[in-house]
């Protein structure tokens, strides 16, 4: 009887050596990782918002002429802006209607609002967040709310477009420098 015991025994439980060799593999493994990935400051983003891009050597004046050329080409209507922002909306999709709508309100617009600030001397952000809008005419009773991360593609999409119309557009004189 005693035979059979220890041979169960010896059975379920591993060899002390087969212990020891599977902790170096898992103490190895996790070393090799710490190793390769290496310490690493995370970057930051250069912005919250639903989109952005970054703007090189180019003026406030020529970047909003930008951001409203392009706006206007998808037909978008400048809207009532707050301190430095600039605000673009259009009427909203069926869809958008469902999902952000409601039964008394009516249709709801889309309402984009795009920011500017600068990096540097030489690089501008321009950034935007979008939303959806229930009675849109109305301040006193309109309904915003913000957009789904979904929609962050069709906004960057936008934003990407503001570059190629500034090569589009003529640049501004240089400005006089007094002798």
């Amino acid at each position: 009887m005693r035979e059979d015991t220890h041979t169960v025994t010896c059975g379920v439980l591993p060899p002390r050596k087969i212990v020891r060799a599977g902790a170096s593999l898992v103490l190895l493994a996790l070393a090799a990782t710490v190793l390769t990935t290496g310490c690493s400051t995370t970057k930051n983003p250069v912005s919250n918002h639903m989109a952005s891009i970054v703007v090189t050597n180019q003026s406030s004046e020529q970047i909003d002429a930008a951001v409203r050329a392009v706006f206007k080409n998808h037909s978008y209507e400048e809207g009532k802006a707050e301190d430095d922002e600039l605000v673009f909306q259009r009427p909203g999709s069926f869809m958008s209607g469902l999902v952000y709508g409601d039964w008394y309100s009516g249709g709801v617009w889309e309402r984009i609002k795009v920011f500017q600030r600068e990096l540097d001397s030489a690089r501008t952000v321009v950034e935007c967040d979008g939303y959806m809008v229930q009675e849109h005419e109305d301040p006193l009773f309109q309904n915003e709310k913000r957009e789904h991360k979904t929609k962050k593609g069709h906004l960057q999409e936008l934003l990407n477009e503001v570059p190629r119309e500034l090569k589009r557009s003529p640049a501004a004189p240089a400005p006089a420098q007094a002798n």
